[in-house]
């Protein structure tokens, strides 16, 4: 029963000390990295071309469409949403 303990006790520290190794790795410098590129890219973008876009219309959704979607998007405001239980966390309606 005691070799038996102390394995146990091994492969508890051992896991311990392979958990708190995992903090001290560096995550971000990939990130970091690329902090900051895409508002550059957009601004190049912009020097290039200022008038991109310009006054022409929205391409993609029809009127209809879009007073339908607004005017869900209103009344979300003033019907709030039903509060759910927290029985039923992560479970599909």
């Amino acid at each position: 029963m005691t070799m038996l303990n102390t394995q146990y006790k091994r492969l508890l520290l051992s896991g311990t000390v392979l958990l708190l190794l995992t903090a001290c790795v560096p995550t971000t410098p990939q990130w970091d990295a690329q902090f900051g590129q895409s508002v550059r890219l957009s601004q190049q973008q912009q020097i290039i071309d200022p008038t991109a876009g310009g006054d022409a219309p929205v391409n993609g959704i029809d009127g209809a469409s879009g007073r339908e979607a607004i005017v869900r998007y209103r009344s979300s405001f003033k019907e709030p949403a039903p509060a759910s239980s927290a029985f039923t966390i992560g479970v599909s309606r």
